[in-house]
């Protein structure tokens, strides 16, 4: 390209000139991209290794990125994306999937100023479900869907399912959570309750009476249709089912977005990649970027074998390998390297560092669990007496129940800290009742959300009065909320007028304005106190603790709903109130509240290993490595369910930045009893070098022997002083 275009004159020499220039830019790896409402803002593909800026820059034809852990998969995928815009890509034809609202968010942060505001809003950059839900929006009469659809939270899923088991007459006999949880299952298998019933499942499904759960299947489903309502996994299940029917539908989707990006692409189940394959051939401008060694979900239908599938469903894949860690030290990724390295079924890469970093692998045995967390806590101690805060350190563990002594621990040391997982904030009661009211402001035909509300707080609209109106509704062929505006009187003048009170209420609220940030932050603050929300918890909440928890929460949602509404405003530029539900409703299942600054508070982090992946701490405590509890106890005999449990266990360790601490106990309560437990296997697999560890194998057996010692000379006590009193009796 350095060569020199011989002198030419008019409007020809002007075109090739310009020619030359735009090829000499697109092929160039020197290029700056990004360019911010007109203003250029330098960012130079230098500062990326090889392997990244390949990815950065090769976006024709189908794209594998495998990522390592920590390797800037992100900032890879972002510049991609802006590189694109830059070669002359429509923004509106790109779209760009992940799996949790929080990556989604982030990528779109970091592409904003990159882009500018202008061409970021014309990105799709979202999760699948948020993908197909807009679609559904758009196009409902393809998916069979009136306008106006409700999308329904887990909550109103498990109502459904307890109501489709009390028309068999099977409530008690099964539980909703696991019948909903298989009923998900089969959605993702692209499966009809008529083909669960015939027993048309995948290999390896785990169904054990598909003609029930076909049954049931089929109940939820009616009540659904009833309700004019989806569920989560309908966002993907329908619009594949309406690509497959209209061909018209598939192609004029296949031009709108005419590049695809799949960020955690190991993460995917069958129904995502059906999508994938759907929407993308014949054109095939899909980039997928994942790692094998990360997936860590199975349990929710995620094939890390769709890795190896891709490059066989698309052919000419070409293979980026991101092996540079930019997260760990090389003795925290020599470690990860070395045990997940005894997986078989993998795609090979080695996780390297440029970082200097030394500090060694601790593998500290305990007692017993009591023990692990004292120590853990005063480790903590020394550690923020070496500088560090309660922010860089987190402690992880393979199950939630492990929390609890760490927890008391913690408190005992007053080291502030705080726990993720539990109870999802979607799913408490004050704020699903909350939501039902919000529900109701932009569709008072969304029957769920009536029923959830209409008596609460209790306002003398009973099941008997629910029953009248339901019957009503149904004689009527209208809707229970229309039987309820236009009353024409219900047995008794006192429900009359609660229903009148509650119908000219709602109705007032619905004419309040929602175009702006501050209007929704109003119109939470009016549901609050026009439906005596707060005062509901001050009279049902008899637990101090419970009580103020609750109104917390309750009168965080104004403020929660506002920053909603500027979310929705800087990604689509407007406020829509079913868009806006559909945001709220797919929400992630952690909730954090801010402090008055604006800032996450100082705290270490507790929480689950599957919590914490995409996460990154300079320390890190991986706690209870025992057989049984990682790897856990049901994956113990089964092949495939170990090498997950040792991926599970790769995350956990390059979670670390600078200093990775591991424990296990000898002793572990386990119900009423104490258990004798075993180091975890995964202990054996790492490397020598640059690990502080006993052997494990002679601490299991002092500790054996020391406990088998106790138990000799207790019972020796015993019988000494069982003969004394025979012989006293005597």
């Amino acid at each position: 390209m350095g060569s020199k275009i011989p002198p030419l004159k008019g409007l020809l020499a002007g075109r090739l000139r310009g020619f030359f220039y735009w090829l000499k830019t697109r092929l160039s790896y020197d290029r700056k991209i990004a360019i911010q409402d007109g203003t250029q803002k330098m960012v130079d593909l230098d500062t990326l290794n090889p392997e990244q800026r390949l990815g950065v820059t090769h976006f024709e034809g189908p794209t594998m990125i495998l990522a390592g852990a920590g390797t800037g998969k992100t900032r890879v995928i972002t510049c991609r994306i802006a590189y694109m815009l830059d070669a002359g890509v429509a923004p509106e034809t790109i779209a760009a999937m992940t799996f949790t609202n929080k990556a989604a968010r982030e990528m779109k942060e970091r592409i904003r100023p990159m882009v500018g505001s202008a061409r970021a809003k014309k990105l799709s950059i979202s999760t699948f479900h948020s993908f197909c839900l807009n679609i559904m929006r758009t196009w409902p009469q393809k998916m069979g869907l009136e306008k106006g659809f409700t999308l329904v939270g887990t909550g109103d899923q498990l109502d459904l399912v307890r109501r489709a088991l009390d028309e068999k007459g099977w409530s008690g006999l099964y539980k909703p959570d696991e019948i909903l949880a298989q009923i998900g299952a089969c959605k993702n298998w692209l499966l009809s309750p008529d083909a669960v019933k015939r027993g048309e499942l995948p290999r390896g499904a785990s169904i054990e009476d598909p003609a029930l759960l076909g049954v049931c299947y089929e109940l939820y489903e009616r009540q659904l249709k009833l309700n004019r309502a989806i569920d989560f996994d309908d966002c993907i299940l329908k619009v594949i089912f309406a690509l497959k029917e209209h061909e018209d539908f598939r192609l004029k989707l296949l031009e709108k977005y005419q590049y695809l990006l799949v960020d955690e692409f190991q993460d995917t189940n069958f129904a995502q990649f059906e999508l994938l394959e759907a929407l993308s051939h014949p054109r095939n401008n899909v980039c997928v970027v994942g790692d094998d060694d990360q997936s860590i979900y199975s349990w929710r239908g995620a094939m890390y074998e769709t890795l190896e599938k891709f490059q066989s469903v698309f052919p000419g894949t070409k293979m980026i390998k991101l092996e540079q860690n930019y997260r760990c030290t090389n003795v925290i990724l020599n470690a990860a390297n070395s045990v997940i390295k005894n997986n078989s079924r993998r795609m090979d890469k080695t996780l390297w560092s440029a970082s200097t970093g030394s500090l060694p692998i601790d593998v500290v045995p305990h007692e017993d669990a009591v023990d692990e967390a004292r120590w853990t806590a005063q480790k903590i101690i020394t550690l923020m007496g070496q500088g560090k805060k309660p922010a860089d350190i987190a402690i992880l563990y393979r199950a939630n129940a492990q929390a609890d002594l760490m927890e008391k621990a913690l408190r005992e040391a007053s080291i502030p800290y705080k726990t993720f997982g539990g109870q999802s904030f979607f799913e408490r009661q004050e704020v699903k009742d909350f939501m039902g009211y919000l529900r109701l402001m932009a569709s008072a035909e969304d029957h769920l959300a009536l029923w959830r509300v209409i008596n609460t707080p209790p306002r003398g609209i009973g099941l008997k009065t629910q029953e009248w109106i339901e019957s009503h509704a149904k004689a009527g062929n209208t809707s229970p909320y229309k039987i309820m505006k236009d009353l024409p009187g219900t047995e008794s003048e006192r429900q009359s007028q609660a229903i009148s009170e509650f119908v000219s209420t709602l109705e007032t609220l619905r004419q309040l304005p929602v175009n702006t940030p501050d209007d929704l932050e109003a119109l939470g603050d009016a549901i609050n106190s026009s439906f005596r929300l707060v005062d509901y918890i001050k009279d049902s909440s008899k637990n101090i603790q419970v009580r103020v928890k609750k109104l917390e929460n309750l009168r965080s949602l104004p403020k929660w709903l506002k920053k909603a509404g500027e979310d929705m405003i800087a990604d689509e530029g407007v406020i829509n109130g079913h868009r806006l539900l559909d945001r709220l409703t797919l929400q992630d299942s952690t909730y954090e509240k801010e402090d008055s600054e604006g800032h996450q508070s100082n705290y270490v982090s507790l929480m689950t290993i599957h919590a914490s992946k995409g996460l990154e701490f300079p320390v890190v405590f991986l706690c209870g490595l025992e057989d049984g509890l990682l790897p856990h106890k049901n994956s113990i005999l089964n092949f495939e369910s170990i090498a997950e449990e040792r991926r599970l266990f790769y995350v956990a360790m390059t979670r670390a930045k600078e200093k990775l601490l591991m424990t296990y106990a000898h002793l572990r309560q386990t119900g009423f009893q104490k258990e004798i437990r075993t180091p975890s296997r995964f202990l054996t697999e790492l490397p020598e070098n640059g690990v502080i560890s006993a052997s494990l194998v002679q601490i299991l057996e002092d500790k054996t022997k020391g406990e088998a010692d106790r138990k000799t000379k207790t019972l020796s006590r015993l019988s000494a002083i069982k003969e004394s009193l025979q012989k006293g009796a005597l």
